[in-house]
């Protein structure tokens, strides 16, 4: 079963009957991908209108993403377990050094969600992505915890926090770095198949605080959640393979359960590039190697992941490779053949 199947079967029940899980943490951590032009309403209300001025046709060449979140919204609003839940405060940012959104849901009186919208096809939000293993906090974390910040003290007694991609990592530092009366508001914190943490700040006591509300899910076939490092992580089984496996849609669902496997060995060997990558350079190094590698792509005007598929400027960017050391040239080669898999 995969998430669309998983909202027709289980979509009647109220979270009276069935209570909030790990399922219904992906629902929202999706729908959040969506860019909406307005809040503050129920998912029926905001999905319809949504729907009648978006076509599917024009969301699907944004990626796999907002596909599959357009795809969850059209059965949500039917539905009598997400219908009548509001949605407020959604916001959306997006400049050369950072790619935010986010937006917050409430269930019901005592039960909200806070949803980070992860990365997509913008090569800005990729870059993003790769300076968390230089920086921190990078810009998005900022932005998260701001947000995290000025609406945790509007709303009920248990707040869950999550998003998928770039926005479980999000969900995952703002918690960490929330002010601790505001803190223990929060039952629940779900990355799911997103980046973990550099070494320093896994180790630090904001992270032991609140690691105990904290569930990292990652896909068998995973590349984002083990481009940093935790503690642990719950792996998903997937139906595909490859870079295919970090869309939600591809995890299989038994009931209102993830079904947990083993790493593939693809995901073990790319982890080994990274791990070994990171920990040859120093924070500076790093960020150097990034920008340059993210310049070459700036320079040959590759904005989106569908960019970089088009076998010209995959050379391009090879050949833009010239001016990093041998580790970097392969652990970028290597991703680059994960993303041309993709294609």
């Amino acid at each position: 079963m995969n998430i669309f199947e998983y909202v027709d079967k289980y979509g009647d029940y109220t979270f009276s009957d069935r209570v909030f899980n790990e399922i219904d943490n992906l629902v929202f951590s999706e729908l959040v991908y969506l860019n909406y032009d307005e809040s503050d309403d129920t998912i029926e209300n905001i999905g319809k209108r949504y729907l009648r001025h978006n076509r599917y046709k024009n969301i699907k060449k944004l990626g796999p993403a907002q596909e599959g979140a357009y795809k969850l919204l059209e059965k949500v609003i039917n539905k009598k377990r997400y219908k009548d839940i509001i949605m407020k405060d959604y916001v959306f940012k997006h400049n050369i050094n950072c790619q935010f959104s986010a937006a917050t849901f409430i269930i019901d009186k005592y039960l909200n969600y806070i949803a980070f919208e992860g990365t997509d096809e913008l090569i800005s939000g990729w870059k993003e992505d790769f300076l968390l293993a230089c920086y921190f906090p990078v810009q998005s974390h900022i932005e998260a915890l701001n947000y995290l910040d000025n609406h945790i003290r509007l709303l009920g007694p248990d707040v869950i926090v999550g998003g998928h991609s770039k926005g479980g990592n999000l969900a995952l530092v703002s918690s960490m770095y929330l002010k601790l009366s505001k803190q223990v508001k929060i039952k629940k914190i779900y990355s799911n198949d997103g980046p973990g943490l550099r070494k320093k700040e896994l180790k630090t006591i904001r992270y032991k605080l609140i690691k105990n509300k904290y569930t990292h899910f990652v896909a068998d076939y995973t590349i984002v959640g083990i481009m940093l490092r935790d503690e642990k992580y719950k792996i998903i089984k997937t139906t595909k393979k490859n870079i295919l496996a970090h869309d939600i849609a591809t995890w299989i669902i038994n009931d209102n359960k993830l079904e947990e496997t083993s790493l593939s060995n693809f995901s073990i060997r790319i982890q080994k590039n990274i791990f070994e990558w990171l920990d040859k350079h120093t924070y500076q190094e790093r960020s150097l190697m990034v920008n340059n590698i993210f310049k070459v792509l700036e320079e040959n005007h590759i904005d989106t992941l569908k960019d970089m598929i088009k076998f010209n400027n995959i050379i391009k960017i090879i050949k833009g490779l010239k001016n990093v050391d041998k580790e970097t040239k392969t652990l970028a080669i290597n991703l680059l053949k994960c993303i041309f898999k993709k294609a």
